[in-house]
């Protein structure tokens, strides 16, 4: 399996490719300080393109490659994930993998960036690399990473790689409501709807709530496509009962009262 392939701008890639050249100690300046708290205080107001260039402006005032570029490093790669600016985030995870010393979650953020970004033998790359490194699978941005491919799979029409993805993720102990409710999307994405209606029950027979909301959506939606139509509408009424109503719910709900 090939390496993955993906391009950053040119100030990026010419500030990222410096620092990786550089190592050891350097000096951070008060104005590089006060540019990484501006950063964050950008990143966690939504502002996210700012972030980014404000992160990019302390890199630039870098020498060397110490804890606190790192971290500067990672704070931008968080703002470019947030920006959906996936190419540009593998990219600075890729670096991160190289200039600091080998953590599995490198690896697997870059591979959830690369299969948001529509590059799936990329993300199965950097996931292997970080699997090497974390032998119990329990690294952060794992499970993640293998929802993201699954996706990616499921949205390039290859349903049987998306199966496969979700199934080793539940094989692998990692079962939760939001694996099972991607998987029954994909199953709905390839018109299986007894498929995914299998899916979302055994998703919704599981304790954690993270994407119960999601399940019972689903469930009516399958039951409807299946012509099920007085289940779909006491499963849309449940909803709206459970989680209250909105838009989508009543136009789904004034549409059944009539079939």
């Amino acid at each position: 399996m090939g390496k993955r392939v993906y391009q950053a701008g040119k100030k990026t890639a010419v500030i990222l490719a410096a620092l990786f050249l550089l190592s050891g100690c350097g000096s951070v300046t008060e104005e590089m300080k006060t540019g990484r708290t501006e950063g964050i205080a950008l990143l966690e107001s939504g502002d996210y393109e700012g972030a980014v260039s404000r992160f990019d402006e302390v890199i630039s005032q870098a020498s060397r490659v110490t804890d606190f570029e790192l971290d500067v490093l990672k704070y931008r790669a968080e703002a470019e994930l947030k920006l959906e600016d996936y190419q540009a985030a593998a990219y600075t995870y890729g670096i991160l993998s190289q200039v600091d010393e080998p953590k599995p979650e490198y690896e697997y953020l870059e591979a959830l960036c690369l299969a948001r970004g529509g590059n799936p033998e990329g993300a199965k790359a950097a996931l292997e690399e970080g699997k090497a490194l974390d032998e119990s699978l329990s690294g952060f941005g794992y499970e993640e990473a293998m929802m993201a491919i699954g996706e990616a799979n499921a949205a390039s029409g290859d349903m049987e790689a998306a199966d496969r993805t979700y199934q080793e993720l539940v094989s692998q102990g990692h079962a939760n409501t939001g694996i099972y409710n991607r998987w029954a999307l994909s199953a709905m994405e390839a018109g299986n709807y007894e498929e995914a209606l299998s899916y979302i029950q055994t998703g919704l027979a599981l304790s954690d709530d993270t994407a119960r909301k999601e399940l019972r959506f689903n469930e009516a939606v399958c039951c409807e496509y299946l012509g099920q139509y007085e289940q779909a509408l006491s499963l849309f009424q449940a909803y709206e009962a459970e989680f209250g109503s909105d838009e989508q719910t009543a136009h789904e709900i004034a549409f059944l009262v009539t079939r």
